[in-house]
């Protein structure tokens, strides 16, 4: 039997693995996300001899451990850069400049406050969590001001090729945040 026909057999088993064990993580990607992102972790083993059941399964926890760390990391570094998730929503289309538009100001930081901020961000999350894992990563690196020549030699492309992926990235990310804010019923004023 084939690791892809393994994966698929087991399937179910690592979906209620991922529901029980995804702790933070499930707030921002759906399970279903999570075991197709194990999926691909695991086709990409090199070596893969099957030897029976429980090891398989120990080994597809393994991965899914592994895998759920990571992300949680990813979302983790996300959260504590909010800000700059927050003005990659608000920058004009046209612009490259992920600094466009800064994140707003308030005179008070009561509940109200808290609540609109804290409402911004979830709607920001869904929106990348709705991005194909590329343009999620080019996402990230622009919040983290990572450069165009850093973000080339990463992807194994050329600097305008980056550059194009990265424009291309932020508007689709923007054009999912208008669509998650019209989900929330928040149209923009």
């Amino acid at each position: 039997m084939t690791l892809a026909e393994l994966l698929q057999r087991h399937r179910e088993a690592l979906l209620a693995f991922v529901t029980r064990r995804g702790g933070r993580v499930l707030r921002f990607e759906a399970p279903e996300d999570l075991v197709q992102g194990i999926h691909l972790r695991a086709l990409k083993q090199e070596h893969f001899e099957f030897r029976g059941k429980k090891p398989f399964l120990e080994w597809m926890h393994q991965l899914a451990r592994s895998h759920l760390a990571d992300r949680h990391a990813y979302w983790m570094a996300v959260r504590r850069r909010p800000g700059a998730l927050l003005r990659l929503t608000e920058a004009a289309s046209s612009t490259s400049d992920a600094h466009a538009a800064a994140e707003p100001v308030r005179d008070s930081t009561g509940p109200a406050t808290f609540a609109e901020r804290r409402e911004a961000l979830a709607i920001a999350y869904d929106a990348v969590t709705a991005l194909l894992p590329r343009d999620q990563q080019l996402v990230r690196w622009s919040c983290e001001d990572v450069e165009l020549d850093e973000m080339a030699a990463r992807l194994g492309v050329t600097y305008e090729a980056a550059r194009r992926a990265r424009l291309r990235a932020l508007d689709r990310f923007r054009k999912a945040h208008r669509l998650a804010r019209r989900a929330r019923g928040l149209a923009r004023t």
